[in-house]
């Protein structure tokens, strides 16, 4: 199980940084309405950010535009990276 999970975070964050690449400096507040939507939902539903993830993607059709996709995935790895590697120093 931690192989898959490290795999599937692995595609996360080559997805955010294919979106990071593509969006430059518009990257942030282009993402942060989806990292609110995410922190919505685990408060709303008291989950962590990839259940939220799950249920978006069932739920809402904003996750079916053509760019939801990508856009989520960058946002949970942002929240992902905040929650846990914050206090991390390069």
């Amino acid at each position: 199980m931690a192989q898959t999970t490290f795999q599937n975070l692995s595609k996360l964050k080559t997805v955010q940084k294919a979106v990071k690449e593509a969006l430059g400096s518009d990257y942030q507040e282009t993402i942060q309405p989806f990292v609110d939507i995410i922190f919505m939902t685990m408060r709303g539903k008291k989950i962590n950010e990839f259940e939220a993830l799950k249920i978006i993607k069932k739920e809402t059709e904003i996750y079916k535009t053509e760019h939801g996709p990508m856009c989520f995935s960058a946002a949970v790895i942002e929240i992902t990276e905040a929650k846990n590697f914050a206090d991390l120093k390069e």
